[in-house]
């Protein structure tokens, strides 16, 4: 099996638990069943290493977004790392995605190869400091979610019966 990884933290750089649960998640991977299968990590940084089964790659912004507000710059980058993610990630079996940083980039192998999401999500709560730094604006789950607009209209309806 080929096992995707996309993570903004991988060693060397790594911040808080998501790093540190990629670290241990993958090498586990790359031991299961005598190293049959493969784990392909991509990550926001300057990696480039292989060890067995476990390959990591760094990705970087391949330009910088004009932003009006300078706060979203960080969420432009990380939305093109995302971009360059999903052309990248070579065909697998299955892509895991670590927090809101490579969900996009999940969702976009997901379709374009037709392959199993899985999503590993970390620091929901919207109060912690650095959301508006990572954001660019305060952060609620809710507001990212998927809600109705408008109410039906008439043509909108379906037809009486």
């Amino acid at each position: 099996m080929k096992i995707g990884i996309l993570t903004n933290e991988y060693p060397p750089h790594v911040y808080g638990g998501a790093g540190v649960h990629v670290e241990y998640l993958t090498r586990e991977l790359a031991r299961l069943d005598e190293g049959r299968h493969t784990v392909d990590v991509l990550c926001f940084g300057d990696q480039d290493e292989q060890r067995g089964p476990l390959r990591v790659r760094g990705v970087q912004p391949p330009l910088a977004l004009p932003a009006h507000d300078p706060r979203h710059a960080k969420l432009f980058a990380t939305f093109l790392q995302d971009l360059v993610m999903s052309g990248t990630l070579s065909r697998v079996d299955v892509v895991h995605c670590h927090t809101w940083y490579t969900h996009l980039a999940g969702c976009l192998v997901k379709y374009l190869q037709h392959v199993p999401l899985v999503l590993t999500t970390h620091s929901l709560e919207p109060h912690r400091p650095w959301k508006v730094e990572q954001l660019g604006t305060a952060y609620h789950a809710s507001s990212w979610s998927a809600r109705p607009t408008a109410t039906p209209t008439a043509s909108s309806r379906s037809p009486k019966r």
